[in-house]
């Protein structure tokens, strides 16, 4: 296969939105989409008018992350559980998921266990407050972003928003019947009118789900209106870990249900296996691919596995590793990063600080 036929290839991290303006005000500040490294912070923030309600997972949290701040600030708002706001969403999970497993005792297992299951209903109560209102049809960037992307394009990531997605349908260039993947829609419905797919659109890879993925024993469906519609314990979303179990096959940790809700639904399907293994394929066919806003972290084992096994594989098969792309506000250092781990060079000309930086002067010559 000629390089000049391979596809571009668009690896979406938290910092997607870095150089646009998706913010929303809910009352005390504006916040940008989609999310970056401040998950707590922001949860704060959108439950301020009822902060006490987060109390009981607040103090389990800070028994463990944060013990020198025993107990929460005598303030209201998102202030009152300040200390908090700094601290990593993946290490909590994943040690609340360990202790779920590992506990002998089911009652303490089941402390960690209500406190994972509350910081997830934040976490998809966010995340469908964002995606609705973030309004990608007003984003600059966002829509630059959007002409950018060929029919033949692919973009991987592994936020859960629905912002791009709504950029695309709104321009007709993309549809959540067909546009999620083969994996998806084998796996999935759409519960909308279904128009006939274009013969070449934008693919997106969601590897860790969607918002507005549902599934529960008797259905497994992709809403029209790329929000949860009311149920959340539905969604199908791997949940930040640094432990990705699901990726390979297992049974998720988190406790399952009756009758079976979210990732316990499509289990049976192998959908997480699949789709990881859809968007290897894609990454082989690459001719460049383009990191925007992902960091690299050394913890995410399952991502750089991913890359490691595309990048020396397609070397073999196309004879020449693809163009690589850094686009981060730290770009030098990841490069550098990316150097190290994979032994392939950045050029300075392919490290840009911003998402505006990128699309905004670029052609795709």
């Amino acid at each position: 296969m000629a390089i000049s036929t391979r596809k571009i290839v668009y690896i979406l991290g938290a910092g997607f939105s870095y150089g646009t303006d998706h913010s929303v005000d809910w009352g005390q500040s504006n916040i940008k989409m989609p999310l970056q490294n401040n998950l707590l912070e922001l949860i704060f923030k959108l439950n301020y008018r009822k902060i006490r309600g987060l109390d009981p997972l607040a103090k389990t949290i800070r028994k463990y992350f944060s013990p020198d701040t025993y107990r929460s600030q005598h303030r209201e708002g998102a202030r009152r559980h300040q200390d908090l706001q700094n601290l990593s969403v993946e290490e909590i999970v994943t040690f609340f998921e360990e202790m779920v497993r590992d506990l002998e005792s089911e009652i303490e297992a089941a402390v960690f266990r209500k406190a994972e299951t509350e910081l997830r209903k934040q976490t998809i109560d966010l995340i469908a407050y964002l995606s609705i209102h973030g309004s990608p049809g007003k984003n600059k960037i966002l829509k630059e972003f959007r002409e950018l992307l060929l029919g033949t394009d692919t973009v991987i990531t592994f936020n859960w928003d629905t912002l791009l997605e709504r950029a695309l349908l709104n321009k007709g260039r993309w549809h959540p019947a067909w546009g999620y993947g083969a994996s998806v829609r084998k796996a999935f419905t759409y519960v909308g009118d279904t128009p006939k797919a274009l013969k070449k659109h934008v693919t997106i890879l969601k590897l860790h789900g969607s918002i507005n993925w549902l599934a529960n024993n008797e259905e497994r469906v992709i809403t029209k209106n790329f929000s949860p519609n009311g149920r959340p314990d539905d969604v199908v979303m791997m949940p930040p870990k640094m432990l990705k179990r699901e990726i390979w096959g297992e049974k998720p940790t988190e406790e399952q249900t009756r009758p079976l809700r979210g990732n316990w639904a499509i289990h049976d399907q192998k959908l997480y296996p699949n789709i990881w293994r859809e968007a290897e394929e894609h990454l082989l066919r690459a001719k460049r691919i383009v990191f925007i806003g992902y960091s690299f972290p050394a913890a995410d084992t399952s991502v750089f596995g991913l890359l490691r096994r595309s990048l020396a594989t397609s070397k073999i098969k196309h004879g020449e590793h693809p163009e690589i792309f850094i686009v981060d506000p730290n770009a030098p250092s990841l490069a550098q990063r990316f150097y190290q781990s994979f032994k392939i060079q950045v050029p300075s000309k392919n490290q840009f600080l911003s998402l505006a930086t990128y699309v905004l002067p670029r052609s795709r010559l």
